[in-house]
């Protein structure tokens, strides 16, 4: 396990100082604020969701296209050749990546949702706790259509041998299948949405890990 503890630092250390990372961690709570501001027509999903939905869409696609790239250029440039002679276990190099990611892009949206709240008890007073539930409910959904995400852009990353054609996948599929996480809130009326969206979100994730590390096994390096 010390190996894995060793790339999960190394990986979170890489992705923190990439100025995709830093731009992700400004950038976000800045649209979120900007929302709260104009208030554009949701069509009936509630705002918090909305603010979620925008969210999980920004998170998910570069969170997706970094991974994807990332194995690419590393897969292409030999990099694994090396954990041949170390004691390094396939499977870590992909978990590491994956959670190294996620929890950079989990603080991004916490940020997101913190200055939304924010700028609502500036302006209308300090929500109430109903409304703050809500908002930590539209997290949670967030977080599980971010994490779809995340093991997509690993999966295109470990098929493909063009950056280029990575990134684009990654765009349109990834994105695509990560949005089946925050359906439930929207169609479902009668049903409460976070259970749905996070077992949605916890099954895919675990079953496209299993999918891509069985993959990454059998590679020949």
């Amino acid at each position: 396990m010390n190996s894995l503890f060793l790339l999960l630092g190394d990986e979170f250390r890489g992705f923190i100082k990439s100025k995709i990372m830093i731009a992700l961690w400004v950038g976000m709570p800045v649209l979120a604020i900007i929302l709260h501001f104009i208030q554009p027509d949701t069509e009936g999903i509630p705002m918090t969701l909305f603010t979620g939905l925008f969210i999980a869409s920004i998170g998910g696609l570069l969170g997706a296209v970094m991974l994807s790239t990332s194995l690419v250029n590393e897969l292409n440039a030999n990099v694994y050749d090396l954990f041949l002679i170390r004691p390094v276990k396939r499977w870590h190099i992909l978990f590491a990546k994956y959670v190294a990611v996620f929890l950079c892009i989990t603080l991004a949206s916490i940020l997101s949702f913190a200055a939304g709240l924010v700028v609502d008890a500036i302006s209308i007073g300090v929500p109430a706790g109903p409304a703050i539930l809500e908002v930590l409910e539209s997290l949670a959904i967030s977080l599980a259509a971010i994490s779809i995400s995340c093991v997509m852009g690993i999966l295109i990353g470990i098929l493909v041998k063009s950056v280029a054609l990575a990134a684009i996948l990654s765009i349109y599929l990834g994105q695509q299948l990560s949005v089946v996480a925050i359906l439930p809130g929207i169609f479902l009326e009668n049903i409460e949405p976070l259970p749905i969206s996070l077992g949605i979100g916890v099954a895919v994730t675990i079953i496209v890990l299993f999918v891509e590390i069985f993959i990454f096994s059998k590679k020949q390096f």
